[in-house]
């Protein structure tokens, strides 16, 4: 006669598949969840650098627009990304900044938001204070021909 033991086998592995199913279900169906918070934070991040930007500008007209993101003033959402510029998937970078001649005001600047993670878009602005992205994720398309948001 089978042993008691044997009988529960067959309705453990049963349970275990329905268990790793159903996490994975789980876990498939938020993570598209999950991806619109990142994607939503990373547009909100991009925008706060270029209000904080203008900010900066104004307060410091002889130094223009700044080229680090630690300069920027350590409030809000900038606050967030001050220690390693990265937040919730997404690494800010503040990239070409240049001032016309030395002693003049930086007038040209661009943020960028790029996805740690594939899957994720890239989104960028610069002084015009347009947000742009690029769904394959490169923060070099997205600065070269991006997308404005809402188009």
């Amino acid at each position: 006669m089978p042993s008691i033991e044997w009988k529960l086998r067959p309705a453990l592995v049963v349970t275990c598949l329905g268990v790793i199913f159903f996490g994975w279900l789980i876990v498939t169906y938020f993570r598209g969840t999950l991806m619109i918070g990142y994607v939503d934070s990373a547009i909100a991040r991009v925008r706060a650098v270029v209000s904080a930007e203008d900010e900066f500008a104004k307060s410091h007209p002889e130094a223009g627009y700044t080229c680090t993101l630690s300069q920027l003033p350590q409030e809000g959402q900038i606050a967030r990304l001050a220690h390693d510029g990265k937040d919730n998937s997404y690494a800010f970078d503040i990239l070409g900044c240049q001032a016309p001649d030395l002693g003049k005001p930086n007038l040209l600047y661009q943020v960028a938001a790029r996805p740690l993670h594939s899957g994720l878009p890239a989104f960028c602005s610069d002084q015009s204070g347009i947000v742009r992205s690029d769904d394959g994720g490169s923060v070099e398309r997205c600065l070269a021909k991006g997308v404005p948001l809402g188009s």
